[in-house]
């Protein structure tokens, strides 16, 4: 009886053993999509800023434009 309490023990163990190896494999795989996501969000951070300032000047522009034709 103690034998198979050990030997279920045993098992227990390395399950868990198996599950906090997975775990920590996930948290690196997590870690590495965080950094993949954050370099996304600063590049479409910086794709944003410089479509923002290209339309301003395009406005800025046009309406140089019309203030010329009009005058």
């Amino acid at each position: 009886m103690e034998q198979d309490n050990l030997m279920a023990l045993g098992r227990i163990e390395g399950k868990l053993d198996m599950i906090v190896a997975h775990l920590a494999k996930q948290d690196k795989k997590l870690e590495e999509l965080d950094g993949r996501l954050r370099d996304v969000e600063v590049q479409a951070a910086k794709s944003g800023a410089l479509s923002g300032a290209i339309s301003a000047l395009l406005v800025a522009l046009a309406g140089e434009m019309l203030k010329r034709v009009l005058h």
